[in-house]
């Protein structure tokens, strides 16, 4: 009888039924209980973070000092803990939460009151690899990011890994895919928090193995080292608000030269293509020169990306980025501006120049309110590179709705 196929699946049904009679006996008679203390794991974070009590403090002076001084609010799509000390701001505090490499991750990040610095970030929840990816929860590994700046060179995240600068912390061995995880909730929730609690996500730049977002150090042997080239710094991914697509994608491209390009079509600047090979750009005459993309009609622009030809590493002189309302530019707006000693002839810029490879330059059109700059014309202007590199062209995206 024990041997009958009968009698195996019977043994296993009774068996199974009682074995999901017992778990759901469980959860229901200590579900209070566990929700108690999930609840009690968060208040604690946001306590922790913020830095309310003092390490190692008790269930109960966590729960009075949570009482006490936190209050929650909504910021548009974002809940945020502020704590107060009286009439004294300490803080604000947000969660975290995505998905790592085994599960879930939950945590809380606490920011100073002018929302300049990490005040502290607490990982409550997790299953990733003991030893490995479980590290993101220990004291010693979070401590790095206290003090670390919310904004770095007008980009606002923070950067794991061994690059350096002011926003980087160290990664964990063997549990790069965990980290980049919380990489990337925790940046997106940083760019929520700075927009003022609108909903943010990655910018997608539709890009391949072969090509990342970064600068690149260090500038040609043979030129010299512009006195604005800017530091090695890992970038945090671009945030904006959900749903932009490319809107130069297939539009039309006029130039400042009167004849052809020298090598290329000006239709290559919009044909999606970002390879960097041998006839995968547009190469123009030496001198300040500027290629131009129709959008068709006035659109909300939030980043224009620029690839120059990056084969080689090349530092490209007076990058200017313009936004206009006709093809004449006769309200040209300008959005970026690189060129240091006015030699394009277009006024001195502020910001740095790049080291380009494998690599597209994202100048931010969002705008105070992040909600992106109306304009028909994008109008990019370059003046060569360093070690009298031609101006070349591969690709320029333009993102908005």
């Amino acid at each position: 009888m024990k041997n009958s196929k009968v009698y195996t699946v019977v043994f296993t049904v009774v068996l199974c039924w009682i074995c999901a009679g017992v778990l759901t006996f469980a959860h229901t008679r200590w579900r209070a209980r566990i929700q108690e203390n999930e609840s009690y794991s968060r208040i604690r974070a946001v306590v922790d973070a913020l830095g309310l009590c003092v390490p190692g403090s008790g269930r109960r002076d966590v729960i009075d000092a949570y009482r006490r001084t936190v209050k929650v609010r909504q910021e548009r799509d974002l809940t945020v803990y502020e704590a107060r000390d009286g009439d004294a701001l300490k803080g604000y505090a947000v969660h975290l939460f995505g998905r790592g490499r085994h599960g879930p991750i939950a945590g809380v990040l606490a920011v100073d009151p002018s929302r300049t610095r990490i005040l502290g970030l607490r990982i409550y929840q997790h299953n990733e690899t003991p030893g490995l990816g479980a590290r993101i929860a220990s004291h010693e590994w979070l401590r790095q990011f206290d003090g670390r700046p919310l904004v770095t060179d007008g980009v606002p995240g923070v950067s794991i890994g061994k690059d350096g600068g002011p926003n980087a912390v160290d990664g964990i061995t063997g549990a790069s895919k965990t980290t980049f995880a919380l990489s990337r909730m925790l940046n997106a929730k940083i760019a929520q928090l700075l927009a003022g609690g609108v909903e943010m996500a990655e910018l997608d730049l539709g890009l391949g193995v072969d090509a990342v977002t970064r600068a690149t150090p260090g500038y040609p042997k043979t030129g010299a080292k512009p006195p604005h080239l800017r530091k090695e710094i890992r970038r945090p991914p671009f945030m904006t608000v959900a749903g932009l697509s490319n809107l130069a994608l297939g539009r039309p491209v006029t130039g400042s030269m009167t004849e052809e390009p020298i090598i290329g079509e000006l239709e290559q600047v919009t044909d999606g293509v970002k390879k960097s090979g041998d006839f995968d750009y547009v190469e123009l005459d030496f001198g300040p020169q500027w290629v131009q993309i129709d959008l068709g009609g006035k659109r909300l622009i939030h980043a224009v990306v620029i690839w120059h030809y990056y084969k080689n590493p090349v530092i490209y002189n007076d990058v200017i980025v313009q936004l206009a309302d006709d093809a004449a530019a006769s309200n040209a707006r300008t959005l970026f501006n690189n060129d240091h000693d006015d030699s394009s002839g277009l006024g001195k810029g502020a910001d740095t120049a790049y080291h380009a490879r494998w690599w597209g330059e994202i100048v931010d059109a969002r705008g105070s309110d992040k909600s992106g700059t109306p304009a028909r014309f994008v109008r990019v202007y370059t003046n060569g590179g360093a070690a009298d590199e031609e101006t070349r062209f591969v690709e320029i995206a333009v993102y908005g709705k």
